[in-house]
């Protein structure tokens, strides 16, 4: 049985639904510290062997800690999700530090390894659940690693990794799953656009820009490193739920239909990145300007203004300027406001 598995079992909690929206004696700290406990009996050799290194074993009590407080905040089924996200974690590190063979003893530079995963994994899990706008925001983590191919690991030689690894991560509402708070957990899931036989290293990350009664606005970051490749490719969107009608934002949800945004939204951030690349003497196209410009998927709402992402490629400059961002205040938008807009869009009466 997979060590994962082991360890929900020790958790003892009812299936993980997202109906399961209460807090039981189940989920005490004690629970959830016996469940997450890779050093008890029966969790395997790799346990064994981690546990049998001071450090490893210290670190992962550091990491056991934060997330015992962090569930303090959730309900039995976060609880759960919590512990199911750390044995896949430290699964995937397991593989990533090349330890292919879960029953193999760690050599001294795999023990380094995990050691540098381990102090990482204990700042990172104080941040897993967050309250922003009246919500309990929990993260998510699809987190998987293969050894590399031996064909790979000959072509690239010294060059090639132990392993392609995968760590996709968004947030999850916890709490009573209503309708649209279960319409946002839908539309904030990602997922990967990669087979592990692509040989590509694939990264999300989010943000939480805004979050309210009416609307949550939610910044992913994502990026795939095929090996071998020139350079990684990175990209940025945006997920944007109106809470009220659990749909994505669209455009006439934020302008007026008759207005002349388009041209005033485009022509503002043409001047800004002008202004932000000046010392290369670029000034972008405004046609790949307005392109990027008007795609809801790249708006982020936030309560200062409007956050215009450019991913890479998308405003007419070379890989190598990266990509930016421009934001415009409300105040400046409100001739082209809808009226009726959610907040904090809507125009202050």
């Amino acid at each position: 049985m997979a060590r994962g598995l082991i360890l929900i079992g020790a958790f003892g909690l009812a299936a993980c639904g997202d109906s399961g929206a209460g807090k039981t004696n189940l989920s005490s700290a004690e629970r959830i510290a016996a469940a997450l406990d890779v050093c008890a009996a029966g969790r395997g050799a790799f346990a064994e062997n981690l546990c049998a290194d001071r450090e490893l074993a210290a670190l992962d009590g550091e990491v056991r800690d934060a997330l015992i407080a962090e569930a303090a905040d959730v309900s039995d089924a976060g609880a759960q999700l919590l512990v199911r996200n750390q044995n896949r974690w430290l699964e995937a590190r397991r593989i990533s530090c090349g330890i292919a063979d879960a029953e193999a003893e760690p050599t001294q530079e795999q023990q380094s390894c995990l050691e540098s995963e381990f102090r990482a994994r204990a700042r990172d899990a104080r941040g897993a659940v967050q309250e922003i706008g009246g919500y309990v925001f929990q993260r998510m983590e699809l987190v998987n690693a293969t050894p590399v191919t031996e064909e790979v690991a000959e072509a690239m030689g010294d060059a090639a990794p132990a392993a392609i690894t995968r760590d996709i991560r968004f947030p999850r509402i916890d709490g009573p799953q209503t309708p649209a708070i279960q319409r946002f957990n839908e539309l904030a899931a990602q997922q990967p656009q990669y087979r592990f036989e692509d040989a590509t290293n694939e990264s999300v990350d989010y943000r939480i820009a805004f979050a309210g009664t009416e609307l949550i606005s939610v910044r992913f970051d994502l990026s795939a490193d095929t090996l071998g490749a020139a350079h990684p490719n990175s990209t940025a969107k945006a997920v944007t739920v109106l809470m009220t009608e659990g749909r994505a934002l669209a455009q006439t949800d934020v302008f007026a239909a008759n207005s002349d945004w388009r041209r005033f939204v485009t022509q503002r951030a043409v001047a800004e990145i002008t202004r932000q690349y000046r010392e290369d003497d670029f000034t972008p196209p405004e046609r790949d300007v307005q392109e990027s410009a008007t795609k809801p998927h790249l708006w982020l709402v936030t309560e200062r203004g409007l956050t215009i992402l450019f991913p890479p490629y998308s405003f007419g400059a070379p890989y190598v300027m990266g990509g930016t961002e421009v934001t415009i205040p409300w105040a400046d938008l409100r001739p082209y406001l809808n009226p009726a807009a959610p907040a904090p869009i809507r125009p202050a009466a």
